[in-house]
C-alpha cells in the first residue's frame, strides 16, 4: 500500500484512540476538581491558623470578637466563591483567556521590535546617505555602492535601548539566533544604509511564521477535549496553569483580608507569589500552603533582614494534605504521560506525511515540466 496513505491512516487512528479515551480523562479531571473543592476550605483554614497563631499571635489576640467572626466568615465566603470557579468549564475559559493575553503581549513585543528596527534603520540611512567619511581624509568619498569596513564598534544586543532584542523577540527566535547565528565578535562591521532595513525584514518574516493572532482558534474552543494529541497536550498544560492561577488569586485575596483585619502587617505582591510558583525563588521551610520569604531578597550577611509570611495555596501542598486528591492526581499523570507519548509520535508522523506529500508534489511538478 502507498506509504502516504498508510501514514494518513495512522494519523486518523490517533484521533480515534483519543475519542474513546477522552471521556475517561474528562471524568478524572472533574473528580480531581470535586475532591479539591471539598477540601479547599479546610486547607485554607489550616494555613490561616498557622499565620494567625504561630507568627504573631498578639495581633490575633487583640482583635475583637466581631472582627474575628468577620474574618472567619470572609474566609468561608472566599473559599466558596473560588470553589464555584473550580470546574472544568470555568478553567477552560480562564485557560483560553490566559492564552490570548499571552499572544496579545507577544504581538506587542513583535510590533515594538519591528518599529525599533525600522526607526534605527531610517536614522542610520539618513546619516549614511551623505556617504561614509574617512577619518584620515574627511574629504574622501568612496564610489557609490562600495562597501566600507568602518572602525566603529559592532552592533550589540543593546542597540535598541534598555530592552534589547531578547526582551522583544519570541523565545523561539532568540534560541534559534543564538544557536545558529554567528557570535557578536565574529561579525565584521559593514556600513550599508539598508542593513537594518534588511534585518527588520528578516525578523518580520520570522515572526510571520507564528500564528499568534488572539482571534485565532485555541485548544479550549469548542467545549470539547481535542482529538489531536499535540493539541490535547497543550490543552492539559493550559488547564493546569489556569488551576494554579485560580488558587493564586484565592491566596492573594486571603492575604489581603488578613492584612485588612490586621492579622498580618505586610502583603506580598502577586509577582512574588508567581515567582515562587514558577520555581524562580526558593522560599524558607514552612507548613503546607504557607509561604515564608526572607526580605530583602538580595540581603547581604551584614544587612538587616526580616521574614514575610503569607498564605499560598499550592497543588503539591493540597495533595500532600489530602490522600484522595493524590490518588486523583496519579490518574491524571498517567493520562498526561500517555498523551505526551502520543503527541511525540503524532508530530513525527505528521512531519513524515508532510515530507511524503512534498515528494509527491515534486514528482508531479517534474512530470508536468517535462510534458510542457
Amino acid at each position: 500500500m502507498d506509504l502516504l496513505v498508510d501514514a494518513r491512516l495512522e494519523l486518523e487512528r490517533f484521533g480515534e484512540q483519543l475519542s474513546s479515551s477522552n471521556p475517561e480523562l474528562y471524568r478524572h479531571l472533574a473528580l480531581y476538581l470535586q475532591v479539591l473543592r471539598q477540601g479547599l476550605l479546610n486547607s485554607l483554614q489550616q494555613a490561616c491558623f498557622h499565620v494567625s497563631t504561630q507568627i504573631d499571635p498578639q495581633r490575633y489576640l487583640q482583635l475583637s470578637q466581631r472582627r474575628r467572626q468577620h474574618l472567619h466568615l470572609r474566609l468561608i465566603s472566599l473559599a466558596s466563591r473560588a470553589s464555584s470557579l473550580l470546574t472544568v468549564e470555568q478553567l477552560c475559559q480562564l485557560a483560553n483567556q490566559m492564552h490570548k493575553n499571552r499572544l496579545r503581549s507577544h504581538r506587542n513585543r513583535q510590533q515594538r521590535l519591528f518599529e525599533a528596527l525600522q526607526g534605527q534603520g531610517t536614522n542610520d540611512g539618513q546619516i549614511s546617505s551623505q556617504g561614509p567619511v574617512n577619518s584620515l581624509n574627511p574629504s574622501f568619498r568612496p564610489p557609490e555602492g562600495s562597501v566600507n569596513l568602518g572602525l566603529a564598534l559592532p552592533l550589540g544586543r543593546n542597540f535598541l535601548g534598555e530592552t534589547g532584542l531578547a526582551a522583544l523577540m519570541p523565545s523561539e527566535v532568540v534560541d534559534r539566533l543564538r544557536s545558529d547565528g554567528p557570535q557578536e565578535d565574529e561579525v565584521p562591521v559593514i556600513d550599508q544604509p539598508g542593513a537594518l532595513e534588511a534585518m527588520a525584514a528578516v525578523f518580520s518574516e520570522a515572526f510571520s511564521s507564528f500564528d499568534d493572532s488572539p482571534e485565532a482558534s485555541t485548544p479550549w474552543d469548542g467545549g470539547q477535549l481535542p482529538v489531536n494529541p499535540a493539541t490535547l497536550l497543550r490543552w492539559l498544560e493550559g488547564f493546569e496553569r489556569a488551576l494554579v492561577q485560580r488558587l493564586r488569586n484565592l491566596s492573594h485575596a486571603v492575604n489581603v483580608e488578613l492584612l485588612r483585619q490586621e492579622v498580618t502587617s505586610s502583603l506580598l505582591p502577586v509577582s512574588l507569589l508567581d515567582a515562587v510558583l514558577q520555581g524562580q525563588m526558593d522560599p524558607l521551610t514552612a507548613p503546607t500552603n504557607v509561604l515564608r520569604l526572607q526580605l530583602p531578597l538580595m540581603a547581604e550577611d551584614s544587612s538587616p533582614s526580616m521574614e514575610s509570611v503569607a498564605v499560598l495555596l499550592r497543588l503539591a501542598d493540597l495533595e500532600q494534605d489530602q490522600p484522595k486528591l493524590r490518588t486523583c492526581r496519579s490518574r491524571l499523570q498517567q493520562h498526561h504521560q500517555e498523551v505526551r507519548r502520543m503527541a511525540q509520535q503524532y508530530r513525527r508522523l505528521e512531519r513524515r506525511v508532510q515530507a511524503l506529500e512534498a515528494e509527491k508534489l515534486w514528482l508531479q511538478d517534474i512530470s508536468t515540466a517535462k510534458n510542457s
